[in-house]
């Protein structure tokens, strides 16, 4: 059995169409301030678990870039303690060990989900994912997921259309200033929508939490990981929700929303006493409510042999 995408409902119609109409009025406004945009080849986009099975896999992107199109230069900058939460991840990803792999072999990812296929009604859903991503080279991927409530009934995932996830990074930056600039120059592609302005949405610093956030779904280095957060915390806007937030898999954590972002919140989820990263989570809003979307946990990372090994 496969998941196959569902035709967007009258929320995500309206939200659409009213985030195209934000973007179109600011792309238009900044032309004649900005440089035009540069000439992109666009392909297929991996998407994230839940936002793929709603079928908005165009809504994740139009939430960010809308969102990176309304940032100003006027916005505070994050709290102390924000600052503060990421420096610590940055210090605990330093701190763990690599994950040697040579070509050939295979990153498994193993997550939890938590999603609802309507964005502000119905149940909520509870997953379990796994997937096999190749080492180096080699763009042949596998996925597949169960309900928590059935472990004995693992559906693969139909990847045939869907560019790789994120797999295993290698040779990145270990400093932050390099890994900003590194992530400027090797973008996440976005299927942005017509007379979208590239450039200046390129060109905002806010980019590196949707970058990074994309990055995290696969195996990061412990050095570039710490490097990711560090460069994270120099960025204005972050700021710490309050309470005690729980992952997906139901593990303690601290959440800091990110900046940069209309229609919707995008926030990151680390340990509320080691800092780790532990995975992030997408609320939506709609007249002035706030309603959890998805929650993306990771749980295990390895390498494996080959496709469907377990460690």
């Amino acid at each position: 059995m496969t998941h196959t995408e569902k035709p967007l409902g009258t929320f995500e119609e309206r939200l659409l169409t009213e985030l195209r109409e934000h973007i179109t009025t600011r792309t238009a406004d900044a032309a004649s301030i900005a440089p035009p945009a540069r000439t992109t080849r666009r392909s297929a986009r991996w998407r994230a678990p839940g936002w793929r099975l709603a079928g908005v896999g165009g809504l994740v992107a139009l939430l960010t870039i809308g969102g990176l199109l309304a940032q100003t230069l006027g916005d505070a900058p994050p709290t102390a303690s924000a600052a503060e939460i990421l420096t610590e991840a940055a210090e605990s990803a330093r701190q763990q060990p690599d994950l040697v792999a040579r070509p050939g072999q295979f990153l498994f990812v193993e997550m939890r989900l938590t999603y609802r296929e309507r964005p502000v009604s119905g149940p909520y859903v509870e997953e379990r994912l796994q997937r096999w991503v190749p080492v180096g080279d080699g763009t042949s991927w596998q996925q597949r997921r169960r309900l928590e409530s059935r472990p004995d009934e693992w559906r693969t995932d139909d990847v045939s259309d869907l560019s790789p996830p994120p797999g295993y990074y290698q040779g990145l930056p270990t400093e932050p200033e390099q890994m900003a600039q590194y992530l400027r120059d090797h973008p996440v592609i976005l299927d942005l929508p017509a007379g979208a302005d590239l450039e200046a949405i390129r060109n905002d610093p806010t980019t590196i939490f949707g970058d990074g956030k994309w990055m995290l779904g696969g195996y990061v280095p412990p050095q570039s990981r710490g490097a990711l957060f560090q460069a994270m915390a120099r960025v204005p806007g972050a700021t710490v929700l309050p309470g005690e937030i729980r992952d997906a898999a139901g593990r303690r954590g601290v959440a800091l929303r990110t900046p940069g972002v209309i229609g919707a919140h995008i926030d990151l989820i680390f340990d509320r006493e080691t800092h780790a990263y532990l995975g992030d989570r997408d609320v939506l809003v709609r007249d002035g409510k706030e309603s959890l979307y998805t929650s993306t946990a990771v749980t295990r990372m390895a390498i494996v042999d080959k496709p469907g090994q377990l460690p």
